[in-house]
């Protein structure tokens, strides 16, 4: 993509007829001309659309400014100049994005980024990825309106699936993590045939493909940009009948085969048309991903990834990875953190990682492998990821820390699973501690409520504690007694107040009201062994699942579960704690390559023996302020097999399937 930039729109007296912006400024702007073309399908002969209306838009908070609009030639072909400020800073980039429509029914759109693209080839695949990427973003009337940065990561998402300028699979989607080891690219080729069809006007295909894609309050689309939304909106939804589209195309490869369907083969069937993006590159070879186990997102979207292990080995990792919005490393560049980040005591990273009200990143130490002796800190570094914390990490009152939280008053609440203890520092200070000690045993996941009050779950104990910290003292609210050898592990809150807990032993999810009430119990649904959860911006939990290990090996299909919560912010008719992904949750299908670690490495080590699961067990499941959630391959899928190598790959990106979420989170999860 372009070099992230801000840019106000103006016209210029005698720039032309098809500039639709007013004069509202001083500033003389630039013209970018965009040569673009307009067609239907990839590695066949692409099918040229002419005589189509080409709008080009400036995304925002509001309606879009429409700034251009040209018509294409018999070709296909399309010249248009957007006129754009040059006085703008980069803190606010604008997004562009440009519609084709041919008539009623058929209409494709491609994300232009933020320069915007000076070419284009707009198409069946371009809209696809559009629709993904900004399916949280777009209106009614299919036109896209967010706040620039959060645009600005799905502009990115769109561009990690499809490249606009080429109008083919972006080189992100072709080559590892990704190509043949995911089903991402067929998948993407499969549902751009089955728009082709009705783009290139095939008998009946439109009628076809609109019966298919209902919304999920069951209203028809009337257009192939539609189609593509209401998919990507509804992925588990008529997975087999989409797929069975008897009039696709064969214009995009590769697509998906027969095996790789909704009666595949056990890995790389169908569940779901979700589009997930893998990602491995640490930015530094030296220290690659092993185990990650928890993300936070700083307030520009770039995601702070806390990892267990050095690859292939148990013994403690002494870094932390830091990814760019996109998924790519963070560089450093433009007063950016450098990924991986080193120092400050960082060593065999835990589940807990936060975000503090001053953005100070705060991560927990629990110490693995031939590190195990140590007893464990957490790590406080700058913005930029400069350590502040010495060499030891913090340790006043801590061992082996595992979830931390900060709430509204920016008070640190640690899981100190080592001495059983919650310990929190008082406004973000290491020598201001209160601990809280009781009977309970391993604190391990910690939420904070609305009123600044924290949900605990004890692992070791069975039980979920609501504590209060007053006067700077942390007194117990409420206590709930799991049932035995249930193993809670993450904690989330809604905004009503309700604690969302994810039981691994017991595979279960419990909804536990303020007071301290079960109010709800959910099993199966693709729950299992559920290790993490969290809550996107319209209430819904998200369930990471590391898998029960009593299950054969073989048969488990890791997956993310999405329940319905208790703010009914839901599809029609599916009711709170009922899961609206697919039976076997979400997963990601391989298609047919085995899984490589970043140095091109099997995952198991060359001469052992592959792996075809991109997803492997996870520890948690995140949402970015776009709608895409992040998940963590912290273990290797054979899981007790691996104790001496356990470090699962890399993190896999859901594109656009969660409510946006503000980062970074103090308290239930917010709108961006």
């Amino acid at each position: 993509m372009t070099l992230l930039r801000t840019f106000s729109l103006f016209v210029v007296a005698g720039c032309g007829a098809i500039l639709l912006s007013s004069c509202t400024g001083s500033s003389t702007p630039n013209n970018v001309v965009i040569n673009g073309t307009v067609s239907s399908g990839g590695s066949a002969p692409a099918v040229a659309i002419g005589g189509a209306t080409v709008s080009i838009y400036q995304a925002q908070t509001g309606t879009p400014i429409l700034v251009v609009q040209t018509t294409t030639d018999g070709a296909g072909n399309f010249t248009a100049k957007v006129p754009v400020s040059n006085t703008n800073t980069n803190s606010n980039p604008a997004l562009y994005y440009a519609v084709a429509t041919k008539s009623s029914g058929i209409q494709l759109i491609a994300s232009l980024g933020s320069g915007p693209l000076s070419a284009v080839k707009i198409n069946d695949l371009t809209t696809v990825a559009t629709a993904y990427a900004f399916a949280q973003f777009l209106q009614s009337d299919l036109s896209i309106a967010g706040s620039a940065i959060p645009l600005s990561i799905a502009a990115g998402m769109a561009e990690n699936l499809v490249a606009a300028e080429s109008g083919s699979a972006s080189i992100v989607i072709q080559t590892s993590p990704n190509g043949y080891e995911t089903n991402t690219w067929s998948a993407l080729g499969s549902l751009a045939n089955k728009l082709a069809a009705c783009t290139q006007g095939l008998s009946n295909a439109c009628t076809a493909l609109f019966a298919a894609t209902p919304a999920s309050n069951a209203a028809l689309p009337t257009n192939t940009m539609q189609a593509a939304v209401n998919i990507a909106l509804n992925p588990a939804n008529n997975v087999t009948g989409i797929f069975n589209l008897v009039n696709a195309t064969n214009a995009y490869s590769p697509a998906l085969t027969a095996n790789q369907g909704p009666s595949g083969l056990n890995f790389q069937k169908l569940q779901a048309w979700t589009m997930a993006l893998k990602v491995n590159n640490s930015g530094n070879s030296n220290c690659p991903f092993g185990g990650p186990a928890n993300v936070a997102f700083d307030v520009n979207g770039y995601a702070w990834i806390n990892n267990n292990v050095l690859q292939p080995t148990a013994n403690s990792s002494n870094c932390l990875m830091v990814l760019q919005p996109n998924g790519k490393p963070a560089t450093g560049l433009l007063n950016t953190p450098n990924s991986p980040i080193t120092g400050g005591g960082i060593l065999g990273s835990g589940f807990g990682i936060a975000i503090d009200t001053l953005g100070n990143i705060w991560s927990g130490n629990f110490g693995w492998g031939n590190s195990f002796p140590s007893s464990g800190s957490v790590t406080k570094l700058s913005s930029l990821g400069v350590p502040v914390s010495p060499s030891t990490g913090y340790t006043n009152g801590l061992s082996r820390v595992q979830g931390i939280a900060v709430d509204q008053s920016n008070n640190i609440w640690m899981a100190s699973y080592g001495n059983n203890s919650v310990v929190v520092y008082r406004n973000g200070s290491a020598s201001n501690a209160a601990s809280y000690t009781d009977s309970n045993t391993e604190p391990f996941g910690v939420a904070i409520a609305s009123d600044g009050s924290a949900w605990v779950s004890y692992t070791g104990s069975d039980t979920v504690s609501k504590l209060k910290i007053t006067n700077g003292t942390i007194s117990k609210l409420a206590s709930v007694i799991l049932p035995a050898g249930s193993n809670p592990k993450g904690v989330a809150v809604d905004s009503l107040g309700n604690a969302w807990v994810a039981a691994g032993a017991n595979s279960t999810v419990y909804e536990i009201n303020s007071s301290g009430t079960i109010i709800g119990t959910y099993t199966g649904q693709g729950i299992n062994g559920p290790w993490g959860i969290s809550i996107d911006a319209k209430g819904n939990p998200w369930v990471a699942n590391f898998g029960d290990v009593a299950l054969p090996l073989d048969q488990v299909p890791y997956s993310v579960v999405q329940l319905c919560g208790a703010t009914g912010n839901c599809p029609v008719g599916v009711s709170t704690g009922t899961a609206i992904s697919p039976a076997t949750g979400y997963t990601l299908p391989s298609a047919g390559s085995q899984v490589l670690l970043n140095s091109g490495v099997p995952l198991y080590g060359t001469g052992s023996l592959p792996s075809y699961r991109p997803l492997m067990r996870l520890t948690s499941v995140n949402a970015d302020m776009a709608g895409n959630i992040w998940a963590a391959n912290n273990w290797k899928p054979s899981a007790v097999s691996d104790l001496s190598n356990p470090g699962g790959d890399g993190m896999v990106i859901f594109i656009g399937v969660a409510a946006p979420t503000k980062a970074p989170t103090l308290g239930p999860a917010q709108s961006p």
